[in-house]
């Protein structure tokens, strides 16, 4: 599923899986934003916790159940919610270290790969009880249902049967703000193997990161930083050049050309100069002759 929405599922591990299909279909990825302590625990107890029929992303089906936890992901390039802490201690170096600085250095803007997404995947872990289903979303039948369960919970809560399951409501290609997304749908499997659709959602992966290397470049400050990103990006593409297909009409790189090769292809263009036939100097020419015979007799 890669166009967002909401979906169930018996246990956390599936919703896993499931997450990370969604991440290899949108070209995103995901990191826990808050989580509840008790959610995903094994055998959770109902204990008293409240009755509920439905929440924001848990639609009414007529079954009870109770919220165990919760728990959000955030788009990594999402908010950095350790921002005011970053400048908090980068406000308490410069004090601790103006008594003892007095040559002026030259200020580093040290980047961040937070660009406040907003995309977020909210997750709920229940506990549902099916026997206690009702059949119409009636007020007084959920607090009839509602009664006769806590009474059960409370006297004999081993002959309670329940179940657990994850609510998971995944966000929109469209929710995801200030960072490019590869894809806009699901990815069609069906005219390729599942080896191969791999092989090409791999490839657009290494699409996406090398253009946000190429973004980030221009903004980078350090320069050691500079020099060692050099060598590194040098050793890679010795590494993509041998894995990559031994064949001449295939450009190794994107790399543009230098400013040699761009001032040699500029001369090259130049028309050359065409040389002269010998149509026009010959009139004159021959006229140079007759005004040399005609002094020649005049002397």
């Amino acid at each position: 599923m890669a166009t967002g929405g909401c979906k169930r599922f018996p246990s956390n591990g599936c919703f896993d899986e499931d997450l990370k299909g969604f991440e290899e279909d949108t070209m995103t990825k995901f990191v826990v934003w808050t989580k509840d302590k008790a959610f995903g625990v094994d055998d959770p107890k109902p204990g008293s916790k409240k009755i509920m029929w439905e929440l924001q992303y848990v639609p009414f089906d007529g079954v009870p159940f109770m919220v165990v936890g919760r728990r959000v992901y955030s788009c990594h390039q999402g908010v950095d919610k350790h921002k005011h802490d970053k400048q908090t201690r980068q406000l308490q170096l410069l004090d601790d270290h103006s008594d003892h600085c007095y040559k002026k250095r030259r200020s580093l803007l040290k980047d961040t790969k937070k660009l406040d997404c907003p995309a977020r995947i909210y997750v709920v872990h229940l506990i549902r009880f099916p026997d206690y289903k009702i059949p119409d979303d009636v007020h007084k039948q959920r607090k009839e249902c509602a009664g006769r369960l806590r009474r059960a919970l409370t006297t004999n809560p081993s002959e309670v049967k329940s179940e657990e399951q994850y609510v998971a409501c995944f966000p929109g290609i469209e929710e995801h703000k200030n960072h490019p997304v590869v894809r806009e749908g699901p990815v069609d499997r069906s005219s390729s193997s599942p080896k191969d659709g791999s092989k090409t959602r791999k490839k657009q992966k290494c699409g996406i990161l090398l253009r946000q290397i190429s973004d980030l470049t221009p903004r980078l400050q350090e320069e050691p930083f500079l020099d060692s990103l050099i060598v590194r990006l040098n050793d890679l593409l010795e590494d993509v050049r041998r894995h990559s297909p031994k064949d001449d009409t295939l450009p190794l790189s994107d790399t543009p050309p230098s400013k040699t090769v761009r001032y040699l292809k500029s001369v090259s263009m130049i028309p050359k100069k065409r040389k002269n036939p010998g149509r026009f100097g010959r009139p004159a020419k021959a006229k140079k002759s007759q005004l040399q015979a005609l002094n020649a007799d005049v002397m």
